[in-house]
């Protein structure tokens, strides 16, 4: 989804926003919620908010004078909320689909994203293994191949470590079509480009200016975005 916003609703009145939806969606515990966390401002806690339906942020980015706000949907893995997602789903730019490289059963579960999200909507889908700091079930291979049979990206992360969340989220939105390339080699330029521009690969500090937060959302019954409170539990996500 591509938006144009007013100048009223810019963060600088003298600079265009361009608005793009992205959306995490997997089973439950496999992380989204984390790498989402690190993808706004790198903290990463081991308790966490559970998520109720759907929760929302918002990032800014700069990129050539231009500000490109993504808004970041969290969809909760559990099964009585999956209802919730094709609204979601619907216009968005990319669906990453989240498993847990720890987790054989959250990967069994990847081709049934996929054919549910492909079957929504035409979309960017990229497939991300999260937790590579912990013992695998799940190698490597296993994921590229799923993700070369697809046609779709794949990249591993780990949300606790913070490693290659960065890379993965800016590879992902280069190719968005804000950036109007089409080369691979291009996309990986515009990529080292957003990441330099953005902040690198890491921000110790926990600081992002560019970064906008929204309540935890979920839709209700007649389709209508309601605040939903969250409950904690321990997680080694």
């Amino acid at each position: 989804m591509v938006e144009q916003e007013s100048h009223e609703d810019s963060v600088d009145n003298s600079i265009s926003v361009t608005r793009h939806k992205i959306i995490f969606v997997g089973d439950a515990n496999t992380g989204k919620t984390s790498i989402i966390n690190r993808i706004i401002d790198n903290p990463f806690n081991e308790t966490y908010e559970v998520s109720i339906g759907i929760d929302f942020m918002s990032k800014n980015i700069r990129f050539r004078g231009q500000n490109i706000k993504i808004q970041i949907w969290d969809s909760a893995g559990q099964e009585k909320y999956k209802g919730l997602i094709p609204s979601y789903v619907r216009n968005s730019s990319i669906v990453f689909i989240v498993y847990d490289v720890s987790n054989k059963n959250s990967f069994e579960n990847v081709n049934n994203w996929i054919s549910f999200v492909k079957n929504i909507e035409k979309t960017t889908i990229v497939l991300c293994g999260n937790k590579i700091d912990l013992e695998r079930e799940v190698e490597t291979k296993e994921g590229e191949e799923i993700a070369s049979q697809e046609g779709i990206k794949f990249f591993e992360c780990s949300a606790k470590t913070n490693d290659n969340i960065k890379n993965m989220f800016y590879a992902s939105i280069a190719g968005l079509s804000t950036f109007g390339v089409n080369d691979e080699s291009e996309r990986e330029n515009i990529a080292k480009e957003l990441l330099e521009e953005n902040g690198g690969e890491e921000n110790q500090d926990g600081n992002n200016d560019n970064l906008v937060k929204q309540p935890p959302a979920a839709m209700n019954v007649n389709g209508e975005v309601i605040t939903m409170n969250n409950k904690r539990r321990k997680c080694g996500c």
